[in-house]
């Protein structure tokens, strides 16, 4: 796609990067699709508390995290962990994105591993026109799935055939097909995960309540403790242990949704000692105490940009 040769925002494009400049709430799903001139900058030295999945289509935008920077042209994929700072922006004088804000499905631990390119940033560039065709694709219908529910100022009042939680499961199939199409890609040329990885990646995720401990899954894997702690920040991109609450987390999340278990007896469940460690870390990771999200949950919303 070649892009303008004298590109402005037009009022739309300006009014919905104003209101995107607020940070979204780590329990919503946010999508969008931007057309950005020159002056299109974010910044949250804090990051936020949901991962952000960015696509670049076509122009030139950037990526800043401390000293370091990246370049994003057409095939760019990046991954930004929650809490990771953002700072991103267009290069030039137009960029045009896809992305989305999100709360991983928990089995996609088991298969998600993309190369860091800076600490909290994983990217990776796809070259075959398949695989950027096939990814535009999956934004495009996510996002049209998403305005379907209604909820987009952008969207089609004449569209509302969707309830909003068939809309919120579309719209994670097609972040998960952006997500699993760069794994592939990546998988094309370099070694899949470790075996050993691989391995402690099935067992946490099948049951993340067990009391799993780095000894434990080491001996599982038979490797040393350090060994093992070492492929797996190496291909996975965090620390066995953060992913193990990241599971925690999620599954509680699912059981404040989906019943009327007490946060103490989802505590239990999910593998917390404590009831107040649930909430506490539930609250840093989702931005809300449990009981909250219950509520949030129970009246699903989509944002739409």
């Amino acid at each position: 796609m070649t892009e303008p040769a004298d590109f402005e925002h037009d009022l739309a494009t300006q009014v919905l990067i104003e209101l995107y400049s607020e940070i979204p709430p780590p329990s919503k799903l946010v999508t969008g699709h931007f057309h950005s001139g020159g002056d299109y900058r974010v910044v949250r030295p804090d990051g936020v508390g949901s991962w952000y999945l960015l696509y670049t289509a076509s122009g030139t935008g950037r990526y800043l995290i401390g000293q370091n920077r990246l370049t994003l042209r057409h095939g760019d994929v990046v991954l930004v962990s929650p809490g990771t700072p953002h700072d991103y922006g267009t290069v030039g004088t137009y960029w045009e994105s896809w992305w989305a804000h999100f709360q991983p499905r928990r089995e996609w631990h088991s298969w998600l591993s993309l190369p860091q390119a800076m600490p909290g940033l994983s990217y990776v560039r796809l070259a075959r026109s398949s695989e950027t065709d096939r990814v535009v694709s999956a934004f495009d219908r996510l996002h049209r799935d998403a305005q379907r529910a209604g909820l987009s100022p952008t969207g089609d009042t004449e569209l509302h055939l969707l309830e909003k939680s068939v809309a919120t499961e579309l719209t994670m199939n097609g972040i998960e097909e952006v997500l699993l199409t760069a794994v592939a890609s990546l998988r094309r040329e370099t070694q899949q995960l470790d075996a050993r990885v691989h391995l402690v990646l099935e067992a946490i995720t099948a049951d993340p309540a067990r009391p799993h401990t780095l000894t434990s899954l080491a001996g599982l894997a038979q490797v040393s403790v350090s060994r093992l702690a070492h492929l797996f920040k190496e291909q996975v991109g965090d620390s066995i242990m953060n992913v193990v609450l990241a599971l925690r987390l999620q599954r509680a999340a699912e059981l404040l949704g989906a019943t009327d278990m007490s946060v103490a007896q989802i505590a239990a469940a999910v593998g917390f000692d404590s009831p107040h460690y649930l909430s506490r870390q539930f609250a840093r990771r989702y931005g809300m105490p449990p009981t909250a999200h219950r509520n949030t949950v129970r009246n699903p919303e989509l944002e739409l940009y």
